[in-house]
């Protein structure tokens, strides 16, 4: 055997990921309120960073006759910034703060009704939770102090919804209280508003509502909804004539009374506490027939380095660690207002070239959405595909149209004749035929890729399915009335 040690010189290529590269690489895919946390944060750690308050002029190329140019995008015009400003005169500042008029609201005159104040402008919606405790509280004086303390205990174990998601052997032994008085506290709970809450499982929360809108006389159709909940959702309503002694007829009327009723109690209270707000990271506008974009300042605020600072660094009578420290932040502060620009740059292109590529749809609607992939805009641009995936990541754009994610103006296409059509447009088509159809007799999947087909789209049954479903739209058995 031969061992023995070499050396050799070989010459290779790599791409090393310095620390720099990777602040730019997050800074782009981060969303509009993400990236306004990092620049409160590093404003807030590094002094020579500050907002650069500037004035924003739109200019609008014209042509001879006055309006845009033709056949381009009106760019976003230059930045100018404001002359500086005034030097305070604290003296005079002072004394104004003397007045009485800022030293507590002034005396109006007139009806005080027309004042305006904070408190007008500002209201806080009842919870279910808060909503719940009213209607027990006045009940309260004639119940006990375990009835008091159970019934809190229950209110306070009902989710969201409306459901009570607590098991009742554990409340018996948490609050060492007999099932007697729990099922006592639960029936008084259930008969509170809104109707079904305080129920344990869908049947239940039914159940309630039917028996508050009288049909607890009618035991058959309690029957329904104990033993054959989920026939009545499949429309299987022929078994359910047959086991209960009803006509189809009688199964499908009850069966449209189901559907009036509320499974989430609670759902109401909810909702509106989950709201979420977007800052658009961009607009298009339309004006004089022509597509002007533009990138919001508030999602990509401007920077500069504090002047004071730059001549601090040039002062001779610094000493090496002031100097260090002064380049140390500089250089921060340099690279992280030339990643903003370069992220406020990235994604006006981005932004410009979707408007180029879905110039319809801002016209006309979803039905004009063209087929466009990442690879389209980044051959467009000149970058890369991961770069424009980072770009729209969580990034929303305001249109004519509504305010959009920018991912949404990436669809899959199809060919009709010598055009393409998108997914969305595809799903618009299947909810027209579907809203068009026959009820008695609805269209299946394999009906509606045919009829897809007759105007040139070959979708096949699957991916009709798969859309219909994404519509939140039933199959054709479900679909299917009897009247």
């Amino acid at each position: 055997m031969n061992i023995k040690f070499d050396l050799n010189i070989t010459q290779t290529q790599k791409l090393i990921m310095t620390q720099e590269m990777r602040q730019s690489i997050e800074i782009l895919q981060l969303t509009a309120m993400e990236l306004n946390g990092l620049i409160e944060t590093e404003i807030m750690e590094n002094p020579v960073l500050e907002f650069n308050e500037v004035s924003i002029k739109e200019v609008v190329p014209v042509n001879e006759d006055g309006g845009p140019l033709k056949g381009e995008l009106v760019k976003e015009e230059p930045v100018v910034e404001q002359p500086p400003k005034e030097e305070i005169q604290w003296d005079e500042y002072f004394h104004s703060m003397e007045n009485s008029d800022y030293r507590g609201q002034t005396q109006s005159s007139g009806d005080t009704d027309d004042e305006y104040g904070f408190e007008k402008f500002t209201s806080q919606e009842k919870t279910l939770y808060e909503y719940l405790h009213f209607q027990f509280n006045m009940l309260e004086k004639n119940l006990s102090e375990t009835e008091k303390r159970i019934g809190e205990y229950l209110i306070d174990c009902i989710d969201d919804n409306g459901y009570l998601i607590v098991d009742m052997d554990y409340v018996g032994n948490i609050l060492e209280v007999d099932e007697e008085s729990i099922q006592k506290m639960i029936k008084i709970i259930q008969g509170f508003d809104p109707s079904g809450v305080g129920c344990r499982n869908i049947e239940e929360c039914l159940l309630i509502q039917l028996r508050q809108m009288g049909y607890d006389d009618e035991e058959v159709f309690m029957d329904i909804v104990r033993n054959h909940l989920i026939d009545l959702a499949d429309n299987q309503f022929k078994r359910i004539a047959q086991d209960t002694g009803l006509s189809i007829e009688d199964v499908y009327e009850f069966k449209e009374v189901i559907k009036t009723l509320e499974p989430k109690p609670g759902r109401e209270f909810s909702c509106s506490e989950r709201v979420s707000y977007v800052i658009p990271d961009g607009s298009i506008e339309i004006v004089n027939d022509e597509l002007v974009v533009k990138v919001n300042d508030v999602s990509a605020p401007r920077l500069r380095i504090n002047n004071y600072y730059k001549g601090l660094l040039k002062n001779p009578d610094k000493n090496d660690e002031t100097k260090l420290y002064l380049e140390k932040k500089l250089d921060s502060a340099a690279f992280l207002i030339k990643s903003i620009e370069q992220r406020r740059d990235t994604i006006k292109k981005v932004i410009t070239a979707i408007a180029e590529s879905q110039r319809g749809f801002f016209f006309e609607g979803v039905g004009d959405l063209r087929p466009l992939t990442l690879k389209t805009i980044a051959e467009t641009i000149e970058v890369h595909e991961s770069t424009v995936s980072r770009a729209i990541r969580g990034k929303y754009i305001q249109t004519p149209k509504g305010t959009f994610a920018l991912k949404f103006f990436f669809k899959r296409g199809y060919t009709q004749g010598e055009e393409d059509r998108s997914s969305d447009a595809i799903k618009r088509y299947i909810k027209e035929l579907i809203e068009q159809e026959d009820k008695k007799k609805p269209l299946s999947d394999q009906k509606l890729s045919e009829l897809l087909q007759e105007k040139n789209l070959d979708v096949a049954r699957r991916t009709v399915a798969k859309y219909r479903e994404a519509l939140l739209i039933q199959p054709s058995s479900k679909r299917k009335e009897y009247r």
